[in-house]
């Protein structure tokens, strides 16, 4: 199915207008999750946060770009950058080419753990270090289902010490903020540290720098406002919620409304995809073979595919599968796109890669199996959508509806309702039959709707609108009532 008729349009015979964006201000965050090892060398970085703007991305989140020891996230020195920018004004250059292109700039800091041998951590900075120390890590479930403890060969920091807190400001957080063009930080494993090192971190860099913004990782196992809960007393402006780390999605929407009452209704970010899960090919794949998959979970799956059919890419694929693949993570990124203020996905995603991020080993040769198709285009269309009207950048209590189950296709989506009175719906057939759709009676007890498509919205009265709106298989219905 071609990109404009994936969009539902139930008044055809109404004229459409285009979609404009709204004031940049008021768009919310766009970022890319983006591995600094899928790249050889700065030019073709550059090269790629320029595609990366056209789809609509303004945040370029790096992974960290310290040197490292084991991995980016196991930080070997935090006072000199990897090998990519070879040194601190390659970095700034950088980022001053990013922030010239009309991006924000966000590092993102281990502060809960790093190497044991760390250059210039002082060794009581370590949580037990007269003991050893604390392997960092955190419970997961393996490929047969079973709990295992999962460590990152780093070693917990104690963030309560005052030097330490000091170290982080003065060496690491200060300098990329005065010299090196960063203007955003993602606060790594945010639930792990401690609250009142965290709230002094983030309040004296707020206090000397106002127009700095933090981003809290908050995603794990736990209820999302446990995860949440030092980086709201610290202060931090916006925040993950968990919409696409839990399979299925429709277990949580309890789970993220407590974060928008706790926190106030600050921005959160909806997951598409990020280094932390399944790429959204595998994840789509999984669903066209469900009979095969069912109950796997992602590791699992990652087995099956990966490691005993030897699936590197989609291209692999015959080419009905691919484009049942591709058509899945168009559905979805639709849905996760209009979620919440703000949205991510990791880099490549627009690619269509298939294996998962490993911070360890993905790199060049990972990051050029990709699949030349109209994804990235459609993506652009979703974002444009978002970018025009104020509800789809805000936060809402969010009920969805429908087949969330990976096994159960057929018509899923959710109504978001804002503090305003509005209503945004946005639903998707991932099924191969026909299905309808009857507004909720909040929506129906509006005046005005608009239906958004990639070549504009058609502007109508409820009372316009079917009893029954038609959504064929394939197709994506973007409503607004007010």
């Amino acid at each position: 199915m071609h990109n404009d008729q994936m969009f539902a349009n139930p008044c055809p015979k109404l004229p459409i207008t285009p979609n404009r964006p709204i004031e940049t201000m008021s768009q919310g965050k766009i970022y890319a999750d983006l591995p600094l090892n899928f790249f050889s060398d700065l030019d073709s970085l550059k090269n790629y946060v320029v595609e990366l703007k056209s789809l609509g991305v303004n945040v370029l989140l790096i992974l960290p770009h310290f040197l490292p020891g084991l991995s980016a996230y196991v930080v070997r020195n935090y006072e000199q950058p990897c090998p990519l920018f070879g040194n601190w004004e390659a970095f700034a250059d950088f980022m001053l080419y990013v922030k010239e292109l009309g991006m924000d700039r966000m590092i993102d800091i281990p502060f809960n753990h790093a190497d044991w041998q760390a250059a210039n951590l002082e060794r009581s900075w370590f949580k037990n270090h007269a003991e050893d120390g604390i392997e960092a890590g955190a419970d997961d479930e393996d490929a047969d289902g079973n709990r295992v403890r999962v460590n990152w060969g780093a070693y917990e920091l104690d963030n309560a010490n005052p030097e330490l807190q000091n170290y982080w400001l003065e060496k690491v957080i200060f300098p990329h903020i005065e010299k090196y063009n960063v203007n955003a930080i993602r606060i790594d494993a945010a639930w792990g540290l401690d609250k009142d090192g965290l709230k002094h971190i983030v309040g004296e860099t707020r206090r000397r720098f106002p127009q700095v913004w933090f981003l809290a990782e908050n995603l794990g196992m736990s209820k999302l406002i446990k995860l949440a809960e030092s980086s709201i007393a610290a202060g931090a402006r916006r925040f993950f919620n968990n919409i696409y780390w839990y399979s299925g999605g429709i277990a949580i929407p309890a789970d993220i409304y407590r974060l928008y009452k706790r926190s106030g209704g600050l921005p959160t970010c909806s997951i598409y995809s990020s280094h932390d899960t399944l790429m959204p090919a595998m994840k789509a794949l999984a669903r066209v073979r469900s009979d095969e998959v069912q109950g796997l979970n992602d590791k699992a799956i990652v087995r099956k595919f990966v490691q005993y059919e030897e699936l590197q890419s989609i291209s692999q694929l015959d080419q009905p599968t691919q484009n049942a693949v591709i058509e899945l993570m168009k559905l979805d990124f639709a849905l996760t796109a209009m979620l919440s203020s703000d949205l991510m996905f990791a880099a490549g995603s627009e690619k269509a890669l298939f294996e998962r991020i490993d911070v360890l080993r993905s790199g060049p040769a990972e990051f050029a199996r990709g699949l030349d198709s109209d994804l990235p285009v459609f993506m652009s269309e979703i974002l444009q959508i978002k970018f025009s009207h104020k509800a789809f950048n805000r936060e809402g209590i969010v009920v969805p509806f429908g087949s969330w189950q990976a096994d159960k296709p057929g018509v899923r989506g959710y109504v978001k309702s804002l503090a305003d009175g509005s209503h945004a719906l946005v639903a998707v057939n991932s099924g191969r039959e026909i299905d309808n759709i009857s507004l909720p009676r909040r929506m129906r007890s509006a005046i005005n709707a608009s239906i958004y498509t990639a070549n504009g919205h058609v502007s109508c009265k409820i009372a316009d609108l079917p009893a029954s709106i038609e959504l064929k298989p394939g197709q994506i219905l973007i409503l607004l009532c007010q």
